[in-house]
């Protein structure tokens, strides 16, 4: 037996990203009609963690709240994050922080930090200012990211080695295509320890079932970045780390809803490879199931009419021949 692509229940999975992107888009609806509009944001939270929820194994709790160190003295304010990922069947629960109209999902929990495996903050928009905001706060995780020293007692002051942290975004609209310096913020969460990068659920004008990914990646010399839109893809400007240079990259694919849940599960385990697949369960798209091996969403209208019905070999040398070079988005 060999990996089918698409494989079975590939649309199905990506029911759950329907369901949280519907949830948001009332929400966002019904705060038209607010004089603040913040409603959406606090749905699109609880949205991603009901899923997130649903999707983990059950050793592994769901919250938002806080992670308390006994390295952080008292008089420091403490921190509230968006999603908590820890270990639910060790980790004791410090307080619980609520109100009588709130579900359990909504509830904020204080968990110890060596039992915190990850942190996400989840923003409505993709922006510059939305992933600066979302940066800076994951930032305020640097004291609790030292490395743990033998000791005599079993002290505990910071995260795990195999923590993580991530940035998801609900949409990215049309009008902030070319918000490039969105994708520069993303070098100042560089040096955080296991910062995965982002994921955004709806980038606006691609299929039905697309999402974005922002993954950083190392270069040998410092390139001019492409910039044409993040709506199609596009690079940071670079940062010298060491010998090498670090951008950050954002890409758009159907399958990524399916790559980025998996890759969360890899980054639990320990296991996650930033350049390989951590599963290909869920994995498929509209072309595959179509029986194409290409994805024709960029190229140009008329020459996927020139070239249909032939190999996809013969159709990307026809592409790559024709004179006109344009994406379109």
């Amino acid at each position: 037996m060999n990996i089918q692509t698409p494989n079975q229940g590939w649309k199905q999975f990506l029911m759950a990203r329907d369901e949280m992107l519907s949830a948001y888009d009332r929400a966002r609806e019904m705060s038209r009609k607010k004089a603040v509009q913040t409603e959406h944001g606090n749905v699109a939270e609880a949205e991603f963690r009901r899923w997130l929820t649903n999707f983990l194994p059950k050793r592994y709790g769901v919250t938002s709240g806080y992670i308390v160190s006994q390295g952080i003295p008292n008089s420091e304010n403490m921190v509230h994050y968006d999603v908590i990922i820890y270990d639910q069947m060790e980790s004791p629960i410090l307080w619980v922080e609520g109100n009588p109209d709130s579900s359990d999902s909504g509830r904020s929990l204080a968990i110890p930090v060596e039992y915190v495996y990850g942190v996400i903050e989840v923003k409505s928009v993709f922006n510059k200012k939305s992933v600066k905001q979302a940066v800076e706060h994951l930032r305020k995780l640097r004291p609790l990211m030292g490395i743990p020293k033998p000791s005599v007692h079993d002290y505990r002051f910071y995260l795990p080695k195999t923590f993580f942290c991530a940035t998801v975004f609900f949409e990215l609209h049309k009008s902030n295509e070319k918000d490039f310096a969105a994708l520069d913020a993303y070098l100042d969460g560089s040096d955080l320890r296991g910062f995965y990068g982002g994921y955004i659920l709806r980038p606006e004008s691609h299929e039905k079932y697309s999402s974005g990914k922002i993954l950083f990646e190392y270069l040998y010399d410092d390139e001019e970045p492409w910039r044409n839109s993040l709506l199609f893809w596009a690079h940071s400007k670079c940062k010298k780390v060491g010998k090498y240079h670090l951008r950050a990259r954002i890409t758009h694919s159907e399958t990524y809803f399916s790559e980025f849940a998996f890759d969360i599960i890899a980054l639990l385990k320990g296991t996650y490879k930033p350049y390989a697949l951590s599963s290909t369960y869920a994995f498929g798209t509209t072309d595959w199931e179509n029986e194409s091996a290409v994805s024709t969403t960029y190229a140009n209208p008329e020459d996927v009419k020139r070239y249909s019905g032939r190999s996809w070999i013969e159709f990307l040398t026809g592409i790559l021949r024709t004179s006109s070079k344009k994406c379109y988005v």
